[in-house]
């Protein structure tokens, strides 16, 4: 699920549902309860594989959840929503031209890994980044180390978030429920194990 469209490969996070079988198309809504749970389900599988792409997904996620879901007396809200300017999932897809002028020196690895075309892989020419290969295939093929291309990656995505930081940003469920709450809390002792 990590790998498609589903988890927001800029500003981590799961989007509420994906749209298709491949977990390419998401609904963009982004729920707390949902990140709530996969922060759990990735924790525990980092916890019996050591795989440290788990923990990453894991970071992100509570990273994304302190970041835009946070409220000022530490409870969390319900939700962020799919659409923006009416659109939905504007805030978080990309034409390849406005990656090109974002990301820069490394666009070709960038838009290689994230499966991002010219045409776009979606509605109006634009693309939702996901990956469908490997690490070791853009080691291989770019010929970097793991470190140079954790490097490159986790710095287009900064890029990336920085630049959607400019955006309209969609409608935020501003309600703060004591279930929900406990399934996020619940994820933060998970990834605290």
């Amino acid at each position: 699920m990590a790998d498609g469209g589903l988890y927001d490969h800029a500003g981590g996070g799961f989007a509420r549902y994906s749209t298709d079988g491949i977990w390419k198309v998401p609904h963009f809504e982004k729920m707390l309860y949902d990140n709530g749970q996969l922060v759990s389900l990735y924790a525990q599988a980092y916890q019996l594989t050591k795989n440290p792409y788990y923990k990453q997904v894991v970071d992100e996620t509570l990273n994304f959840v302190e970041r835009e879901m946070k409220d000022k007396s530490n409870g969390f809200y319900s939700s962020l929503d799919a659409d923006s300017e009416g659109e939905e999932g504007k805030f978080y897809v990309w034409t390849a031209e406005e990656l090109k002028k974002i990301i820069k020196d490394d666009y070709d690895l960038v838009s290689d890994y994230f499966s991002v075309v010219e045409r776009g892989n979606w509605e109006q020419n634009t693309n939702i980044l996901f990956k469908t290969k490997d690490d070791a295939y853009f080691l291989n093929k770019y010929s970097l180390s793991e470190k140079e291309l954790k490097t490159k990656i986790d710095k287009a995505k900064q890029l990336i978030l920085a630049a959607r930081s400019e955006r309209i940003r969609p409608g935020l469920d501003d309600k703060i429920l004591t279930s929900w709450n406990a399934l996020m809390l619940k994820g933060y002792v998970d990834a605290y194990r």
